[in-house]
């Protein structure tokens, strides 16, 4: 969750999954509610069971969140602040209220809390999530700019101690560079954001997020695991689209690992196929991952396990479920098992190759994947035209590349709502990566047929280049 508010009069605990306007919430559903405690009776969450009247794609804020998941066998919704698991999961009386926008997606959750369950010991896990009922977060002024909501406890926070690796000689270290490939919407950056316990590449519902190889970078005692996560190989109808596969498809011959992910929920297609062909031609150690073992086979009671493993000879399959993090630890296992000799090839407090620049220009055009629908978000460049570091803030002025004046008035939206939307959203993900406020200034610009025009490529920043 992003935060949480306690309205102590009505004695309603609030969940906020994003930022919320005026008006935004129009509907409301009713489910049975539980609290989640720690050991010491603490509340660390809430668990709704669902019915079948909720889709998943309702759920895309909710599980945004890195220890909130779905069982889908039961229905039961977890929001959790921490990955440990409850020790005691009490019944509420009262239903949760999940809110609703206009597009029938969960923006919150409501619960009744009885008056025993609103004192500081039971909800001082979640003191470093509560902001004033009365002070919400709410989007910035005006239909570009948008101001700080940041919290003064972020700024003061202490940073780790970087790793260090004095007591392990470097000839006695081991690191390599590990590909994750596959086709579109398979969960490769969800895997690399789980893998690294930290945001580096944006995900969303919408295939093709990844746009250039994202290099995320693990470092262990001993060892230092450099993944690349990969645009997703497609069949592409514009020069940004066979960039996109170009870039996937030349990160494989020097891998020292490959991880071959697929949806397991799904039967193989023939672009699974013609990836593996692709995969059994490099040289680097070949590993299935099967990715969303969570989620229910397209066909009930279908088996795919035995099409996926005929695609290719596999030194090890591993079961994973990025999104709930199951299986992480095996899989972080075997991939160690296959890494070369070697010291470590970047800084061991360094976990992205990405700037900051370049994360704030992707949380803006992740939070457009997430808002906007049609053949829009595809159609979108971010831009950092300014980064001033000021006293108190960070001035950021962005600049949003569509290739249509159609789309650009569908991103700014009545009197700039839309706009507004994405930039408070994106905001949000800006402070928490940079660990202070920012001002963050959109503008929108149309840049016709600009993923065809290879000028405007490589001035947008999408240069063919060598990733490994």
């Amino acid at each position: 969750m992003k935060y949480c508010s306690l309205d102590h009069d009505a004695g309603t605990l609030y969940f906020y999954f994003t930022d919320l306007e005026e008006g935004q919430a129009t509907a409301v559903m009713e489910y049975p509610a539980h609290l989640l405690l720690d050991a010491q009776g603490a509340i660390v969450g809430c668990r709704i069971d669902l019915d079948d009247e909720v889709v998943l794609s309702q759920l895309d804020l909710v599980l945004e969140g890195p220890y909130n998941w779905l069982d889908g066998q039961y229905g039961y919704l977890y929001v959790r602040i921490t990955d440990e698991e409850p020790v005691e999961v009490v019944k509420l009386d009262d239903s949760a209220v999940l809110d609703l926008d206009d597009d029938d997606l969960v923006l919150g959750i409501e619960l009744m809390l009885p008056e025993e369950w609103r004192t500081p010991e039971r909800l001082v896990r979640l003191a470093p999530l509560l902001v004033p009922f009365d002070d919400e977060p709410l989007a910035g002024e005006g239909p570009v700019v948008f101001g700080p909501t940041f919290a003064a406890a972020e700024v003061t926070a202490e940073p780790e101690p970087p790793m260090a690796e004095a007591t392990i000689p470097l000839d006695q270290w081991r690191s390599g560079f590990v590909a994750l490939v596959g086709k579109p919407n398979v969960g490769k950056s969800t895997l690399l954001n789980a893998l690294l316990g930290e945001k580096v590449a944006i995900v969303s519902p919408r295939p093709q997020t990844t746009r250039v190889p994202v290099r995320g970078i693990l470092s262990r005692p001993g060892e230092q695991i450099i993944f690349i996560d990969t645009p997703g190989i497609h069949e592409p109808n514009h020069r940004l689209g066979k960039l996109m596969v170009e870039l996937a498809e030349r990160t494989l011959p020097n891998a020292d690992v490959i991880c071959f992910m697929v949806d397991i929920s799904q039967p193989p297609s023939r672009l699974d196929r013609m990836i593996a062909q692709q995969v059994q031609r490099a040289r680097g150690h070949k590993l299935l991952v099967l990715n969303k073992v969570d989620q229910k086979p397209r066909q009930p009671g279908a088996d795919y396990l035995p099409a996926y493993r005929a695609l290719g000879e596999w030194e090890m399959e591993i079961a994973i479920s990025a999104r709930r993090q199951l299986g992480l630890a095996a899989l972080l296992g075997e991939i160690s098992a296959r890494l070369p000799v070697g010291p470590p090839l970047y800084p061991l407090d360094q976990i992205t190759d990405q700037s900051e620049q370049q994360l704030a220009a992707e949380f803006v055009r992740e939070k457009a994947l997430y808002y906007l629908q049609q053949e829009v978000p595809h159609a979108i460049a971010v831009e950092v035209e300014e980064w001033i570091e000021k006293e108190t803030a960070t001035y950021i002025r962005m600049t949003i590349n569509v290739e249509k004046e159609s789309q650009k008035g569908i991103l700014i939206g009545a009197g700039g709502s839309m706009l507004k939307k994405i930039g408070s959203a994106a905001r949000l993900s800006i402070e928490r990566m940079l660990g202070r406020p920012v001002f963050l200034d959109l503008w929108v610009k149309v840049r016709p047929h600009w993923r065809d025009d290879p000028s405007a490529l490589g001035w947008l920043g999408y240069r063919a280049k060598n990733f490994l």
